[in-house]
């Protein structure tokens, strides 16, 4: 007698069995019934393999969809510096400037506002008393302020822009600190 895995001795009957491979019972005794078998798993198996591809395309399409809108943020931020310089321009322009560069000077800054704007971004400014929000603002001065509380917007000194999902350029803002002296609570 052989003994097994369990330290239990296997009858010979058993042994025989065993070299030979799977009892009779183990397998189909349909052919049909083995084929059918067989179809159902490719069946399953092409179903997966589709179900797979088509959740691959279409992550390869929102891939390909997030690197355009990227590219084209990334366009709009360098436009943004072009059109606050045009907005100091037309803010600048001297009174004895002709009225036509004036007006053209105008003229260009609208569009370039309605280029952005159709491209889905919009300005936007914090109002004073507002509360610095570092997501969307960049401090770019803090002054003592008896007026609003350490950490309110006081002015606002270039607006910032954002798309639907996110924050282009941030406001820069003017932030209350404490005055010196100030006693604490």
């Amino acid at each position: 007698m052989q003994m097994d895995e369990n330290d239990e001795a296997v009858p010979p009957q058993e042994q025989e069995t065993d070299a030979q491979g799977p009892s009779q019972s183990d397998e189909p005794t349909d052919p049909m019934a083995a084929l059918e078998r067989e179809r159902d798993e490719l069946r399953t198996l092409a179903q997966r393999t589709q179900a797979d591809f088509v959740n691959f395309k279409r992550r390869v399409d929102d891939e390909r969809g997030a690197l355009a809108r990227n590219a084209s943020n990334h366009v709009l931020i360098k436009l943004l510096t072009v059109v606050d310089d045009l907005q100091r321009a037309v803010e600048a322009l001297p009174e004895e400037a002709p009225g036509s560069w004036g007006d053209g000077l105008k003229i260009v800054l609208q569009n370039m506002h309605s280029l952005i704007q159709s491209e889905g971004v919009t300005a936007f400014a914090p109002a004073p008393g507002d509360t610095f929000d570092p997501a969307e603002h960049e401090a770019v001065h803090f002054q003592p302020s008896g007026d609003q509380p350490p950490g309110a917007v006081l002015s606002t000194f270039s607006p910032g822009y954002r798309t639907q999902d996110r924050v282009l350029r941030p406001a820069q803002v003017v932030v209350a600190k404490e005055q010196d002296g100030a006693v604490r609570p």
